[in-house]
Parts: C-alpha cells; sequence; structure tokens
C-alpha cells in the first residue's frame, strides 16, 4: 500500500518531472499518459478516474498537483472540442474525486487567463482570456471558487530551466544560436519568465504552510521575449561563438491560430508574501544555463530569498 503524501498528475511533463524529482518516489505518486515515466502510474484524465485507481490504493495523499493537460496553445484553438474535454471535463472530474476524498488540488492555471491590455496583473484583476487554453483554466478557476472545500490554484508564467537536456524556451534558443539559425523574435510581447527550480520550491513550500487561495508564480520583473533571447545569446557569447542572426518582429507577425496576448506579465508580490522571498533575477537565470551546458553542472543554489524585511 502507498502511503505517500502527495500525488503529481501529469508527472512526465517539465514542472511535473522536476516536482517528482523534488519531492521523490518516497512522498509522492507520479502518474503520466503518453509518456511512461521510471516510477510513474498510468492514468488517463479523459477515461480514467482517480477513486477507481490510484486514490482506491493509496492513504495518506493530502495534495495532488494537477499539472497535466493540453498545453500546445495553437492545438486547443484548432481542435476545441478535444482540448475542452481534456483541460476543463477532465479536469473538472480529477477534482471532484480529489475533494470526496479529502484531498487537495493544487491547479496549474496560467497567465493565459488575461487579456494582455496591460502588464503587471495581480491575482485580484478580473480574468478575461482571448486564447482558447487561457478560457480553458479560466473556467476551471472559477470551479474551484465554486467549492468550499480547500483548494490551491498557481498561475504559472513561461517557465524555463537550465538543466541540459530537458527542453523548454531556453534550451530552444540554445539550440538556435548554436546551429546559426535565424531567430525571429518578438519586440512587443512582455511577459515574466520564472526558473523552473524556483516554481518547485514554492510548489512545495505553499503546500506544505496549507495556503489556499490563487497564487501568481512568476519572475520578478517582466520582460519581452526579446530582451530574454539577447540576455540568452550575451551569456552563450561568452562560450563559443554565435552567427544566429536575431530579427526582431512584432508577435503579430506570427501565423497562430488564434492572436497572442500582448502583455501577460503578472505580479508576483503575493506569493512573495507567502514564502518571505523573492525568486532569482532572469539574468541569473541564463547565466547559470549557459555554464551548464557548456561548464559542467551550474552551481547550487540557496533556495528562494529571504525578503528585505527578514534580512
Amino acid at each position: 500500500m502507498n502511503r505517500a503524501r502527495f500525488l503529481i498528475v501529469g508527472a512526465s511533463g517539465f514542472v511535473g518531472s522536476h516536482l517528482y524529482a523534488a519531492l521523490g518516489r518516497e512522498h509522492s505518486i507520479a502518474t503520466y499518459n503518453s509518456r511512461p515515466m521510471p516510477g510513474g502510474v498510468h492514468f488517463d484524465a479523459t477515461t480514467m478516474s482517480l477513486s477507481d485507481t490510484i486514490l482506491r490504493d493509496a492513504r495518506g495523499v493530502t495534495h495532488a498537483f494537477l499539472l497535466h493537460g493540453m498545453n500546445n496553445i495553437d492545438e486547443c484553438a484548432r481542435k476545441p472540442e478535444l482540448s475542452h474535454k481534456i483541460n476543463v471535463d477532465g479536469q473538472k472530474r480529477i477534482i471532484d474525486d480529489l475533494l470526496a476524498a479529502g484531498v487537495v488540488p493544487v491547479f496549474a492555471s496560467s497567465d493565459a487567463v488575461f487579456d494582455g491590455t496591460r502588464g503587471m496583473w495581480t491575482e485580484e484583476d478580473p480574468v478575461n482570456p482571448v486564447l482558447t487554453y487561457g478560457r480553458h483554466k479560466a473556467q476551471v478557476e472559477q470551479y474551484l471558487q465554486e467549492k468550499s472545500s480547500p483548494w490551491l490554484a498557481v498561475r504559472l508564467a513561461k517557465v524555463v530551466g537550465v538543466t541540459p537536456g530537458t527542453e523548454n524556451l531556453l534550451s530552444v534558443w540554445m539550440n538556435q544560436l548554436e546551429k546559426g539559425d535565424a531567430i525571429r523574435c518578438a519586440h512587443d510581447q512582455v511577459f515574466s519568465p520564472v526558473d523552473v527550480d524556483d516554481v518547485i520550491r514554492a510548489l512545495i513550500r505553499l503546500v506544505e504552510d496549507g495556503v489556499t487561495g490563487i497564487f501568481h508564480i512568476c519572475g520578478p520583473r517582466p520582460v519581452t521575449r526579446l530582451e530574454f533571447l539577447r540576455l540568452v545569446e550575451d551569456e552563450v557569447r561568452k562560450y563559443r561563438s554565435v552567427s544566429s542572426k536575431i530579427t526582431s518582429c512584432s508577435i503579430r507577425d506570427f501565423d497562430f491560430a488564434e492572436k497572442r496576448p500582448l502583455n501577460t506579465s503578472m505580479s508576483p508580490r503575493k506569493v512573495y508574501a507567502a514564502l518571505g522571498g523573492s525568486f532569482g533575477e532572469l539574468s541569473g537565470v541564463c547565466v547559470r544555463a549557459a555554464a551548464a551546458r557548456y561548464a559542467g553542472p551550474a552551481s547550487s543554489r540557496a533556495g528562494i530569498r529571504p525578503s528585505s524585511a527578514q534580512r
């Protein structure tokens, strides 16, 4: 009988795999759907029930991280019925199973719940998604807010990481810079990228402290996509020559299925207050990513930095 405390639904993804590595097999149950993983349990949210499978045999689970879903924004728009079945209907069934079992759902939402008309959104601002994917997230958030049982929703910004071999925006750009690819990058889309290590530490701290409600987990300050790419380029150039040509353009110049919001940057003030500290600067993430890729393992970090009031 498994007596793990945490359930990770969608542990084969980028954030899920890092969370599973941090919690370990002794303390967590990890599920996957299409991508098998060592130690994982197969679970398909569209055809299977948690109450009839994992929760039936598990004892002592207190929190479940809901990190699965159809996360490709264009795919959600092109396949609205399928994506709604996975991202909304499936999530609601899982939430119902968890609450019936006395387990606190921890739902991974997104900055896509905002329309991008301005920036530094707070948790108190009304949502107004313009993307199908964002509407799915907002619907699940609303479903949680109608519940009387405890729940936690974390709106994640773009999550990036330094570990070589993992695919995220940082590694994609580094691959392109190494190959000398031409890169078109938007100068007018603003967001708040955040280090996956900070995300994992925040998730664990929030559930350990029994925090509930909605929280933004994002980088400390907004940047444009082009500014972020330039930071990456500067660090790669410290280790090798770069022949790539970066072209500045508008996010509207890309042929997306739906127009992307221009400014989804969020304020991390509420989560900083809950954690008693702040997240690392994006420039530092780029420094460590380049060092890990070209000069061996990155140096260890001290974790979430204490706020000025605690120093």
